[in-house]
């Protein structure tokens, strides 16, 4: 039998095929070999080889051994040069009846000769050479490892506790045969199995039984062994036509010896009439269909494989345990036929042997030929194809080229032309034609008589002469009679086309209507006799615009600054209501207390009018007035701390002065003035500051943060649950930082809020009174005013905690200089918070700005985002509207158009909380805008930079790209920011 798919047949034919070929190869083969270094066992062993012992369990000439033999031998290849091999043949199958004897001789033999040789790798085929290896390897190569192969249905568990061992598993698949055998014959319902006496057999028919018992439909076994050869060829000639063959083993023949594998198969393919299959490739060819099947020759070559890498080094840990048997199915394409199986009906990627040689297998050498003209023939019509393709593909290119030129011409929006040297127009643009009033099929190919009367025609013919001549560029103006027939004076700009070799080609030419510039120039030279008196006009009339214009602005500072003071006072107002109603409980205990003070006087004095006084009433008087003494400084000190505290904080409320204070003092009063100033139930606060800590920052700003975080507990920890408890303490992290924690035990953050809270316009309780804006008010201030940094952690139902990181000395804003934080150093020498604010410069502080820039920013991409087809319509008319209000002098019209554009922005984000704010500052906006403006747009250079703006943020939101839009928004209230600080229109500059 052979493992070949073909017979040599075939070889021959594929050989001469490739060597018919090899011709065009041959030159990368020579580049690549110098290139690419010859793969070799260079390296295995530098001085000496690994001495490697064979073992294999039968006799020389049994195609089992033999196959494994070539197997291994083929697949070691070069690498067998560089190994000390030496085979042994244990010849278990013949010796079997011959006792020990025989086996204790081998191995006394192998022992002898190998022991002295130092062995480094021991290998082992089928059973009973690794079973004899493993028994005497301390004898022969103590400590050696063992590679093995063909060891029947070995397990991973049967290596458990042996050492040094890897190899292939010889595990026939018996459950893949058995239903594809199933698969074919459905109506077959038993199944014969033949065997031998050997341990083999008995192995792999246990191996067998179980593989049945999983199928839908097992067969009926029956087991034929321990027979002679010829009975159980009598018996299979007289099986019913309902059963299959399983060969499995080899029958002894008459005198007691083992008939070899193929020998079996003949005979049992001869007698009977059923198909035979079976796992082992020894019987394929022989007489049997096929199966998955065992192969020897694969066995062997994996075994070389692990030979290999051991040689080359590898660690025998390295290798695999074990490694699964590498079964195959193939099939006999004689017995396929011979039961009418169809090739198809096999599974993929299946082996068939003996089938019929192919055309280019009979005839190798013709069939080479006449594959050789035909790919001489492909490569012609290829050849040929590929350059009508190159032809067909440059015709296509200049035809592109010239409608492209002729396209461009057209798109030029100037007469364009182009004629020959013979001054015969060839192109010309469809802009020429019109300007003309002429055709095309008029023009082209026509010359200069067919566009101009004789004098033009003349003219322009001395010019493109005089062109030629001088093969370089010509610029002129002349006259030329237009379509409507009126005269229009032209510019034209003409160049001599050179082809590659240099010669002149023909001349292409534009002209330039200038007829409109040559009026307005008249036009100007007219108006330019009257320019010193216009511009003396202008000049008056600025002069008084600008008088204008700077009353206005003083009166919007004054307007700002008094928004900015009723705002201040109108939060003032709040803390005033509550501080007052606080002090009504001292200052009308007092009052109870001076009352009954008084009766008792008066009856005292009556007594002693009277005579009648006694030292008992003397001495109840006397404990009377002590403790009504006592409860009066205890209420007055009440009410002086809440007067002293209110005072403390309202004028760090109401202005921005940076000055040195003791955190516990300012935390107490801010407290204190929370306490009494809030509206309804509050949690209660639990103060744990330690003394010595002072900072020199802004009070005013830790307070509104502190404000907020109670006021945010108040209203939303303890929301729908009774009043709790807010703590805060104070630590210091070094010598420059304290840390500040506001600590609450509410209803706690849902986590999906927790990332959004710092956010404006954030809030959840939008339409109850909640802006949205307290908690990003409070990150500001913190992380900017006082420059330091606030995180907050919180389980929901567990409470939430702010921690405040912040330096011991804030960092200087910009409002602030050295000689003002002198200043402030003592509260009692401030000056009024309005004082201060009137005179610090406008671009110092603008709170409105600050607002401009968070509602903008984020009303721009939401806008982008969520814009229905009519905010949209809504939004391009105001721009439109702004942007051709730009384009002129008039100052309202650019307020008005202004805030109109971004409040229609504003109202396309449909969020409430926006749109909300949004209402409460649109006068102020108002007064913004136009403060700005008036300082901007006098300018050219700011008022185009204002334009470009708008038109950026207006494109953004329309391509809804809320990115860029927010980006834009920004981009746009920092210019505004930035330009407010330098030198307006008409300031002077330091």
């Amino acid at each position: 039998m052979t493992n070949n798919p073909y017979p040599a047949l075939a070889d021959r034919a594929w050989s001469h095929l490739a060597a018919t070929c090899r011709f065009v190869i041959v030159l990368l083969t020579l580049a690549m070999s110098t290139a690419v270094p010859t793969a070799n066992a260079a390296g295995v062993h530098d001085h000496d080889h690994p001495r490697v012992l064979v073992v294999h369990s039968y006799h020389e000439g049994l195609p089992w051994t033999d196959a494994v033999q070539r197997g291994f031998r083929e697949s070691l290849g070069e690498q067998a040069e560089h190994l000390n091999l030496y085979f042994e043949y244990l010849d278990a199958l013949r010796t079997a009846g011959t006792g020990p004897r025989a086996e204790e001789a081998f191995v006394q033999r192998v022992v002898e000769r190998y022991r002295p040789l130092d062995l480094d790798i021991l290998v082992a085929t089928d059973d009973p050479a690794y079973n004899l290896l493993r028994a005497i390897r301390d004898r022969l190569a103590p400590g050696k490892p063992i590679l093995f192969a063909g060891v029947n249905n070995i397990r991973e568990e049967n290596l458990i506790g042996v050492e040094g061992v890897a190899g292939i598993a010889e595990t026939p698949d018996f459950t893949a045969t058995l239903a594809l055998m199933q698969r074919l014959h459905p109506d077959r319902k038993k199944l014969y199995v033949i065997g031998d006496t050997t341990r083999t057999f008995a192995s792999n028919l246990a191996a067998l039984e179980t593989a049945n018992a999983t199928l839908p439909a097992p067969f009926d076994m029956t087991i034929v062994a321990r027979q002679k050869l010829d009975d159980v060829r009598a018996q299979m000639a007289n099986i019913p036509g309902d059963a299959l063959i399983f060969l499995m083993g080899r029958p002894q023949d008459d005198r007691g010896n083992l008939v070899t594998g193929p020998e079996v198969a003949r005979l049992l393919s001869g007698t009977t009439t059923q198909p035979i299959y079976t796992g082992w490739d020894f019987f394929l060819g022989h007489g049997v269909v096929g199966g998955m099947m065992v192969s020897a020759g694969e066995q062997g070559r994996v075994l070389a494989e692990l030979l290999t890498r051991l040689a080359r080094g590898e660690p025998l840990t390295r290798l695999p345990r074990l490694t699964p048997s590498p079964n195959r199915f193939a099939f006999d394409h004689v017995q396929l036929q011979r039961f009418n199986i169809a090739p198809g009906a096999l599974p993929g990627g299946s082996l068939i042997v003996n089938r019929p040689p192919q055309v280019w297998e009979a005839y190798p050498k013709t069939f080479v030929s006449i594959v050789a003209i035909f790919i001489l023939l492909l490569a012609l019509l290829g050849f040929l194809a590929f350059h009508m393709k190159v032809k067909r593909r440059a015709a296509a290119e200049v035809e592109r080229e010239l409608t492209l030129m002729q396209a461009m011409m057209d798109a030029a929006p100037y007469p364009m032309f182009f004629k020959d040297t013979a001054l015969i127009y060839q192109r010309v643009n469809d802009a020429f034609l019109d300007f003309l009033g002429k055709t095309r099929e008029t023009v082209v190919g026509a010359s200069l008589n067919a566009v101009a009367d004789d004098q033009h025609a003349e003219i322009y013919r001395n010019r493109d002469l005089e062109l030629l001549s001088g093969n370089g560029q010509q610029i002129y103006e002349a006259q030329v009679v237009a379509a409507d027939g009126s005269i229009r004076d032209v510019i034209f700009h003409k160049a001599v086309v050179q082809g590659a070799n240099g010669s002149a080609e023909g001349i292409v030419g534009a002209m330039l209507d200038v007829t409109h510039m040559r009026r307005i120039e008249a036009d100007l030279r007219t108006l330019n006799q009257n320019l010193e008196t216009r511009v003396t006009e202008r000049t008056g009339e600025l002069a008084r615009a600008n008088t204008e214009l700077e009353r206005t602005i003083d009166s919007l500072s004054l307007a700002q600054d008094e928004l900015t003071r009723q705002e201040r006072l109108s939060s003032l107002g709040s803390m005033v209501a509550g501080v007052a109603h606080e002090l009504n409980t001292p200052i009308g205990n007092s009052l109870t207390v001076a009352t009954t003070l008084q009766d008792a006087v008066s009856n005292l004095t009556q007594e002693v009018a009277s005579g009648t006084l006694r030292r008992s009433t003397l001495n109840d008087f006397s404990t009377r007035c002590m403790d009504a003494s006592d409860m009066l400084v205890r209420n007055l000190e009440r009410a002086a701390r809440l007067i002293s505290n209110f005072k403390e904080v309202a004028v760090d409320q109401t202005s921005d002065r940076r000055r040195r204070f003791a955190l516990a003092d300012c935390i107490d009063e801010i407290v204190q003035t929370f306490e009494a100033g809030a509206p309804g139930a509050h949690p209660r606060i639990a103060v744990d500051i330690p003394p010595g800590i002072a900072l020199e920052s802004y009070p005013g700003a830790l307070g509104q943060i502190l404000l907020n975080l109670l006021e945010n507990a108040r209203c939303h920890a303890f929301s729908g649950i009774p009043m709790g408890e807010v703590r805060i303490a104070a630590t210091m992290v070094n010598e420059e930082s304290v840390r500040i924690s506001i600590g609450d035990n509410g209803r706690g953050i849902p986590a999906s809020d927790l990332t959004r809270i710092f956010d404006p316009f954030f809030t959840t309780r939008l339409g109850q009174g909640g802006s949205g804006l307290g908690l990003s008010i409070v990150y500001r201030l913190a992380t900017q005013t006082l420059g330091g940094r606030i995180r907050v952690s919180s389980d929901s139902g567990r409470g939430t905690m702010f921690v405040l990181d912040l330096p011991l000395k804030a960092p200087m804003q910009e409002h602030d200089t050295p000689d003002v934080c002198e200043a402030q150093a003592d509260m009692a020498d401030a000056p009024p918070a309005s004082t201060r604010a009137a005179e610090m410069p406008l671009y110092k502080r603008d709170d409105l700005l600050d607002i401009r820039e968070l509602v903008e920013a984020n009303a721009a991409g939401l806008a982008a985002s969520n814009a229905l087809d009519g905010d949209r319509r809504r939004i391009r008319q105001a721009f439109d509207a702004l942007d051709a209000a730009f384009v002129t002098d008039d100052l309202e019209s650019q307020i008005e158009r202004d805030l109109a554009f971004h409040m229609s922005i504003i109202e396309a984000t449909h969020d409430p909380a926006l749109r909300k704010v949004g209402d409460a500052i649109i006068q102020l906006m108002y007064g913004h805008i136009r403060r700005n403006l008036s300082g901007l747009t006098p300018n050219p250079d700011r008022r185009n930079a204002l334009r470009q703006q708008h038109r950026i943020l207006f494109d953004a939101i329309m391509t809804r790209d809320a990115a860029a839009a927010s980006a834009a928004a920004a981009d746009h209230m920092r210019y505004v920011r930035e330009q407010g600080k330098l030198p307006l229109i008409g300031e002077a500059t330091a």
